[in-house]
This record gives structure tokens, sequence and C-alpha cells, in this order.
């Protein structure tokens, strides 16, 4: 799949969970760990992502300053669809797009360079299970 497509693909997947009755907390008092990597390739770390207090937070992304941010559900069945910005003052804007099933995550991130918001400059996978 062209990088096109993908980011039509996760930008028609966002406005989708926005438009469906979207929950903040849902999720709250969940954490998956799991390997990341860069998307169409395989892991090359390890990340724990949480969810507290309506906020998502990547603990693979702290040390480069970004922290919590709140983040959103939408239900389909056993299902539970998610999004979220995280921010960081240095290197810009991480959005997460992810799903919840059982004890998996499956998700998605777009990190977009401080300044330079029209394009991405990378997109990674996350799948993690339940801690």
């Amino acid at each position: 799949m062209s990088k096109k497509s993908l980011l039509l693909c996760l930008v028609t997947t966002i406005f989708t969970i926005i438009s469906v009755s979207a929950y903040a907390g849902a999720l709250d008092g969940k954490a998956f760990v799991g390997p990341s990597g860069m998307m169409g390739k395989d892991a090359s770390e390890t990340d724990e992502v949480r969810f507290e207090n309506g906020q998502f937070i990547s603990l693979g992304c702290k040390e480069w300053g970004f922290g919590y941010g709140p983040y959103l559900t939408s239900a389909e069945g056993d299902k539970t669809h998610f999004v979220a910005d995280t921010y960081s003052d240095k290197e810009g804007r991480i959005t997460w797009i992810g799903t919840i099933s059982g004890n998996n995550a499956d998700v998605t991130y777009l990190w977009y360079k401080k300044g330079a918001y029209a394009k991405p400059e990378q997109i990674k996978w996350f799948q993690g299970t339940s801690k």
C-alpha cells in the first residue's frame, strides 16, 4: 500500500472514529506493552502505552518530550477504537490511531515534525498485549 493510500485510510478512520459516539476515559486503567517499528518493517523497539484519567501516553516517546494527550474512543462490538494526539515542544506531534480488542492493542502512529504538519515524517506501528 502506498503512503498516500495509507494516509487516506488513516484520515478516513480518524473521521469515522470521531463521528461515531466518542467517549473519553473508556480505556482508563489499561496499559499495553509490545513491539513497535516503521510501517512495513520488522520491530525495532519495544514500547508501553497507557490510558489514565482520559489521557494517553507512550512511555517510549517520553524521552523526546512527548507527554500525555487526551484520547477519544468509540465502540464497535467487542472492539474499542481510539485516537489521540501527543505533543513535544521540540519534536512536534504524534497522532495515534488504534483498536483495542480483548487484551490486544493494534496501533498506527504518525509523527509530524514540528512546523511540518502537512506530511508525517514517520509512520509506525505498535502491537501490544495487556500489562
